[in-house]
């Protein structure tokens, strides 16, 4: 497995996450999944409404705790899969899901809790952490995992860039 760090950065509020966010949703492309991890109250939640939003989705995105699985329309016709997996226990679970059959699909899979899925998420894939600091900032972290194209990965990187240094 391939790791290859893109930015590692400060937020300070969630505006900024939501827009860090919404930034890596315009570079993502149908097959990209991505998996944001984080403590309870890190911003995962968050940074998923941010990347919705630069996908072009104008549904509200809540997180799907209870129905694990919720997708949204985007404007191109593909699907957006926001995926938590917050209330399972073990990897077996989220094959009984069926989170390999999105996987299959055309669409952008973001997942909350991806660790719950270990093993079972196919590369290449981008992991973002999150870690809380303090009352409402957190260090962001986004790598890849696996061989994205590198071309791709370094207009993300310039777009996070651009994104960090303008705030």
């Amino acid at each position: 497995m391939a790791i290859r760090l893109i930015l590692e950065t400060l937020s300070p509020d969630e505006s900024t996450t939501r827009r860090l966010g919404a930034v890596l949703g315009r570079w993502l492309r149908a097959g990209d999944v991505v998996a944001v991890q984080g403590p309870l109250g890190a911003g995962k939640t968050r940074f998923i409404q941010g990347l919705a939003k630069g996908l072009g989705v104008t549904d509200p995105v809540q997180s799907p705790s209870f129905v694990l699985i919720q997708a949204y329309p985007l404007p191109d016709g593909g699907r957006l899969y926001h995926v938590d997996l917050y209330r399972l226990s073990e990897p077996g679970e989220a094959w009984a899901l069926g989170l390999w059959d999105l996987f299959e699909e055309p669409a952008v899979i973001a997942i909350e809790w991806p660790e719950r899925a270990a093993g079972l998420i196919p590369e290449p894939y981008l992991r973002v952490t999150l870690s809380p600091l303090g009352d409402s900032g957190r260090r962001v972290r986004i790598e890849a995992i696996g061989e994205f194209p590198p071309e791709r990965l370094e207009a993300l990187l310039a777009r996070l860039k651009e994104q960090v240094e303008t705030g």
